[in-house]
């Protein structure tokens, strides 16, 4: 299955899954938490935040609504990593991961 990792964090066991157009985490106790693809656009499928939504803009990766909407992320070759601030070193670790994978990934950072 396709998965994504964590790139050289202490977190690297962890991987998620697209599963029938949801993104879901593979291992662990949120395993039932699952996101969903609903006109162009990221959310959570179910839950207090289900009305949250993400896009893809001008490859960046941003929020689409609410107050961190400005934070942007960037794909650059194998990377996905914040586009800018204290945290923009961090990358994450591409892993033959379809665009949505990497995108919910990114997302869920970001949430």
């Amino acid at each position: 299955m396709p998965k994504i990792n964590w790139d050289g964090r202490s977190a690297g066991n962890g991987a998620w899954v697209y599963e029938g157009n949801e993104l879901k985490p593979k291992y662990g106790a949120t395993t039932h938490n699952t996101f969903e693809f609903d006109g162009g656009v990221l959310k959570p499928k179910t839950g207090a935040n289900s009305s949250n939504t993400f896009e893809f803009n001008d490859k960046k990766i941003k929020p689409k609504y609410g107050a961190n909407s400005s934070n942007t992320w960037v794909i650059q070759g194998s990377v996905v990593k914040p586009d800018f601030g204290s945290n923009s070193s961090n990358t994450y670790d591409i892993n033959k991961a379809p665009i949505a994978v990497i995108i919910g990934q990114v997302c869920l950072k970001l949430w």
